[in-house]
């Protein structure tokens, strides 16, 4: 059994933190009584996911403007998954971002994702590229893609340990920087303390924040929350 695990998204220009402004969706799996990471992501179907969507899309507030979920990439490249979003996205006026993640696969090309991007805009749906610099989630990549993804996101978690965000300035400058000039959206996760949170409302002002200071993931149906969180996805 599958559910969504959400955490909570907020804007990166306000400094209001008790209303966020969207929700990431991890997907958890139910195994010996509790809610873990999927043993095998590529396996979940586009099926299953849209159940998934359409129950969360029915239960978050009135005042939510977006959620995200991950894509596996060889469940970008299928045109179910891009179908099954295009169906659920119909449904709402909150917008749905599919984020590809940077976990590679051996099997899917650059090539394949390209044309997978072309299906989702194609479809008018909205792209993040997940933790741009880390994983398959390369420059490269983000540049071959760049004309039909509509946001990066920039992981500290992906960059600990570290001291400050002094000390991975240069990348941080550099996707920021990126995003602005291919008019991109840009979101920075990972945050975990208040004086990260104040570093990047103040010199990375940004479209999305999010983080363990902000918020944990927590279960958005009223069932037992027996879960543990040994990563983001």
């Amino acid at each position: 059994m599958f559910t969504f695990f959400r955490q909570p998204k907020f804007s990166g220009v306000t400094a209001d933190n008790q209303q966020p402004v969207g929700y990431e969706l991890f997907i958890r799996e139910y195994q010996d009584h509790r809610w873990v990471l999927p043993t095998d992501f590529d396996a979940i179907t586009a099926t299953e996911i849209e159940s998934l969507l359409t129950t969360t899309l029915s239960q978050v507030p009135e005042t939510i403007q977006l959620i995200s979920f991950n894509l596996e990439q060889s469940q970008f490249i299928q045109s179910e998954y891009a179908e099954m979003v295009a169906r659920v996205q119909a449904t709402t006026s909150v917008k749905i971002y599919t984020e590809l993640t940077e976990r590679s696969n051996p099997q899917v090309t650059s090539d394949q994702l390209l044309a997978g991007a072309k299906r989702f805009s194609a479809l008018g749906l909205l792209v993040c590229i997940d933790d741009v610099g880390t994983g398959v989630n390369t420059l490269n990549l983000a540049l071959k893609l760049d004309e039909y993804v509509n946001e990066y996101k920039f992981a500290f978690q992906n960059l600990r340990p570290f001291n400050a965000i002094d000390d991975i300035a240069d990348q941080l400058d550099f996707w920021y920087q990126f995003a602005q000039e291919q008019h991109k959206t840009i979101a920075i996760e990972g945050v975990e303390s208040k004086a990260e949170l104040e570093q990047v409302r103040r010199d990375y002002p940004c479209e999305i924040i999010q983080g363990y200071y902000l918020g944990k993931p927590t279960r958005l149906l009223a069932e037992p929350q027996i879960s543990v969180f040994d990563d983001y996805e």
